[in-house]
């Protein structure tokens, strides 16, 4: 692994040569179980950004506020009545 450092405008750039197998994968170093968007550009060089997978309903909670305020409410209501039940070992 080729690792060389630089500093740009007070901060440390790392840069580490990345290898790819057979089958198209690499090993990021300091990186275990992430998940990362790849965008490639025209230029041919690749930008890895950090990327979440959220189901379809969590983002339309996440960018509603009257649906998170809506099911805040609810939550709190008498009427909702939510048996819990142990699980057995």
């Amino acid at each position: 692994m080729l690792v060389s450092t630089s500093y740009r405008h007070g901060r440390v750039a790392v840069s580490t040569l990345i290898e790819t197998d057979g089958r198209s994968r690499a090993v990021i170093p300091g990186h275990r179980n992430q998940r990362f968007l790849l965008q490639e550009n025209e230029d041919g060089s690749l930008l890895l950004q950090p990327a979440s997978v959220v189901t379809g309903a969590q983002l339309e909670y996440d960018g509603d506020p009257e649906l998170r305020a809506l099911l805040a409410r609810a939550a709190q209501s008498s009427t909702v009545h939510r048996s819990r039940q142990r699980r057995q070992a």
